[in-house]
């Protein structure tokens, strides 16, 4: 992704400005790989062919309105089309990094809301695997409700876990079928008054299911967005083809408008990575006036670069600076009293120490460094009993205290026993620490 690109949506980020917009496209990356609107329309037709009608046209095949318009008429929609035909099997699989920049971005309120198009809940599976409870909403009166917990995400057009009978297959549904009908007014009041004056960021939403485009356009019409990125593969001429009206919404006049022909979940991903360095750097910062008292001169300019590691590294990096376990999710966009932290972390960088994705090596022992800022020592050791924790000899727990306390009662033991062992680092507060590491 361009840097300026990037830079900005980092700046509308930091405004609480952008809403993302999210699609099709965005599931179809691996290791999801969730099928396109034309493989979903095939499957549906064959199962439709072998088991019901075996003289359906084969036009039909790749044209999924179409076919879920016959069972609409029937009044069959939801019995035999939905829940027959439909390979709801196939909406199970892995999130992709896609999907962990968006449950991030969520739990954080980094964004400012999600929409998705998606009936699947890879981004709700994401964040509860990094042990968060985030919930989707159906239309925009639950987006409220769930917007004191988290940044909202809502899920417009249905949910393969939630009330599967009401997600949106054709376009008849939109008005005829009264709860969706219901549902989409509520969205589309939401949007009016969340949306407006925003920043949208829309990856893979230009999908072949071309209702799905006109609902998202009449929702978004009035809000006035003051720009739109879209990432998407595909160029433009199939874009403005495929969904007319979000392209002359996003070349409004007044409206600035960029096209990344990237991969969605790799651009999320990076957005994703150039917000947690820096939150790392935030944290470094915060001891540079420490460290630069005790030197009596300017720190080294590369001790304060933050790492350079994957999404994944830097996310446990931002839990250990939060000062939060393995077992919850981070969930600060900006980290909070961080000049001990700040100063232990540049301490063991003017030693030497060579950064690893769990924390630093210094002279073949391994560091992390954890936020145990206003607590006892044996306390934040307590919190973090996380099995295996062989990942490092020595953790510093930068401003905590210790006052000698025993921990909670819990054998000692190996990763692996029947009983939760204690970890066998040595928990230092940052006193002891710089007399054991001298540093």
């Amino acid at each position: 992704m361009d840097a300026a690109v990037r830079a900005r949506l980092l700046a509308s980020m930091e405004a609480g400005r952008l809403v993302l917009l999210c699609g099709a496209g965005l599931s179809m990356a691996p290791p999801s790989s969730l099928p396109s609107a034309w493989t979903v329309a095939a499957r549906c037709y064959d199962r439709y062919v072998m088991s019901i009608d075996p003289a359906c046209p084969q036009e039909l095949r790749g044209d999924l309105e179409s076919l879920a318009e016959i069972f609409a008429k029937e009044d069959m929609l939801g019995s035999v089309f939905i829940d027959a035909l439909v390979p709801w099997e196939d909406f199970v699989r892995p999130p992709n990094v896609g999907h962990a920049a968006v449950a991030d971005f969520l739990i954080t309120r980094l964004a400012a809301g999600v929409v998705s198009a998606n009936y699947d809940t890879l981004i709700e599976r994401r964040a509860q695997e990094y042990g968060f409870d985030l919930l989707a909403s159906l239309d925009g009166d639950e987006a409220k409700v769930q917007a004191r917990k988290h940044a909202p995400l809502l899920k417009f057009h249905g949910c393969s876990v939630r009330e599967r009978r009401a997600t949106v297959w054709t376009a008849s549904q939109l008005t005829e079928d009264r709860v969706i009908a219901a549902r989409i007014e509520k969205t589309k009041t939401w949007m009016a008054h969340h949306l407006r004056e925003s920043d949208l960021l829309v990856v893979g939403f230009w999908s072949d299911w071309s209702y799905l485009n006109t609902v998202l356009a009449e929702a978004l019409t009035g809000v006035a967005p003051l720009s739109v990125t879209l990432v998407d593969l595909a160029p433009e001429d199939v874009l403005q083809a495929k969904a007319p009206e979000l392209w002359t919404l996003a070349n409004s006049e007044n409206v600035r408008f960029t096209h990344v022909q990237r991969s969605g979940a790799e651009v999320l991903d990076e957005l994703r990575r150039a917000f947690s360095q820096a939150y790392l750097r935030k944290v470094l910062h915060a001891g540079r006036a420490a460290l630069e008292s005790e030197l009596g001169a300017e720190c080294e300019a590369g001790w304060l670069d933050p790492p350079d590691l994957g999404s994944e590294e830097l996310y446990d990096l931002r839990r250990d600076a939060e000062g939060v376990p393995a077992t919850a999710a981070a969930t600060l966009r900006n980290p909070g009293p961080s000049e001990v932290l700040g100063y232990a972390h540049l301490l063991l960088r003017r030693a030497g120490a060579s950064q690893t994705p769990v924390g630093y090596d210094l002279a073949g022992r391994r560091i992390r460094v954890v936020n145990g800022s206003g607590m006892l020592l044996q306390t934040v050791q307590d919190r973090f009993r996380e099995t295996p924790f062989e990942v490092a000899d020595i953790v510093v727990c930068a401003g905590a205290t210790d006052v000698g306390l025993p921990l909670n009662v819990v054998r000692e033991g190996r990763p692996g026993d029947i009983i939760r062992p204690s970890a066998s680092a040595a928990w230092l507060d940052l006193p002891a620490a710089r007399r054991e590491l001298e540093v």
